[in-house]
């Protein structure tokens, strides 16, 4: 599908681009000089050999393959399809409503979209074993817990004064926050015993003087309760502000960069895989959203807000093209620094691969049915 090539050419870019602070932190110091990413083949230098049972292809094969990839290689993603053609493509795919059965987003569709979806669900569950770290890799996930520790030249833990400022001044940590004092303030209160030093010292006899001590206390939590938390609600945002100051400070970067490891290592190492799934009827109800929305693209329905909708979904398709073409657009496989001539070297099981793949589809082109 044309939307899951372009989610998946964003989150390539995504992470081409946007993760470069990270690579330096997790990514080994080089101290070796390379031609390249990719040396000449060597058959001595590998101990498995091609099976005797894998028939080389021709040089006629071999070099048509070649040249194929050269040629693709060469070529920017605006000449193999313009910017034009893959919205166009998008709209007939996946907003065309003048067909009476959709051409994607049918019934047998749907059976394999469930059938697969099934697999992948029963496949995670039997992950009760290995955690997220197993699957990173000791070396990858102790990189990224050092990351996140700031250890080395970076010692920040990465959050910046607004993100911690909006993440404390929503409404549920305010009511945490006002909770909290509250609590602590009318527990000082009942602990110390204020009321109960100043009325033992009054000349009351024993039955009056705790009846006098119950009642004030519970004029005490009517009074004071009000008054505290009229209080705490204006206070509360002072004291998320001098939280978000003593967060973000240099001093205490260490601690919370510690304290943010420990979290993603808790998160990596100790919850299965198994156990990150949600039950089973939560991922029925996810399956079923995410098919309904995607046949709701194909589908006009009845009033403005469907409209609404069918607008923005439009909307959201031509950003994605637009942004994916303005980053990679006139850019080719060669700008990478990679030789297609290299790889195929490198890799003759590759190119064997590729040949016998060539050779299928020539077959296939002139076979008759």
């Amino acid at each position: 599908m044309v939307l899951r090539a372009l989610l998946i050419a964003i989150c390539i870019s995504s992470c081409i681009l946007h993760t470069h602070g990270f690579q330096q932190q997790i990514a080994p110091p080089l101290h070796r000089k390379y031609e390249g990413i990719f040396t000449r083949y060597h058959p001595s230098t590998f101990a498995l050999a091609s099976s005797n049972d894998d028939e080389d292809i021709d040089e006629t094969t071999r070099t048509e393959v070649r040249n194929i990839a050269n040629h693709i290689s060469k070529q920017t993603l605006e000449s193999l399809l313009s910017s034009s053609e893959a919205k166009q493509i998008s709209y007939e795919l996946l907003f065309n409503n003048n067909e009476s059965s959709s051409s994607i987003f049918n019934d047998k569709t749907y059976e394999q979209y469930v059938k697969y979806w099934n697999k992948v669900v029963k496949r995670l569950r039997e992950e009760n074993q290995r955690t997220p770290a197993d699957l990173l890799g000791y070396e990858l996930t102790n990189r990224i817990l050092s990351s996140i520790r700031g250890d080395g030249e970076n010692s920040s833990f990465g959050a910046d004064r607004q993100t911690v400022l909006t993440f404390l001044e929503s409404d549920a940590i305010n009511s945490l926050f006002s909770q909290l004092l509250y609590d602590a303030i009318f527990e000082f209160t009942l602990k110390v015993d204020v009321i109960g030093n100043i009325i033992s010292k009054l000349p009351l006899l024993g039955p009056v003087r705790n009846q006098v001590l119950k009642e004030s206390k519970k004029s005490l939590d009517k009074t004071l309760g009000p008054l505290l938390q009229r209080f705490l609600s204006g206070y509360t945002r002072v004291a998320i502000r001098q939280a978000v100051d003593f967060v973000v400070s240099e001093e205490n970067a260490s601690a919370f960069g510690a304290a943010n490891a420990k979290l993603v290592g808790y998160l990596l190492e100790t919850r299965t895989i198994a156990e990150w799934i949600p039950e089973e009827d939560k991922l029925n109800e996810y399956r079923e959203e995410i098919w309904s929305y995607l046949v709701g693209l194909e589908t006009d329905g009845d009033g403005n807000d469907n409209t609404k909708v069918k607008e923005d979904q439009k909307k959201i398709v031509n950003q994605t093209i637009e942004w994916v073409y303005d980053l990679v657009g006139d850019k080719c496989y060669e700008d990478v620094g990679v030789c297609v001539d290299d790889i195929l070297d490198t890799s003759p099981t590759l190119e064997r691969s590729l040949g016998k793949f060539w050779k299928q589809c020539q077959d296939a082109a002139s076979s008759t049915t």
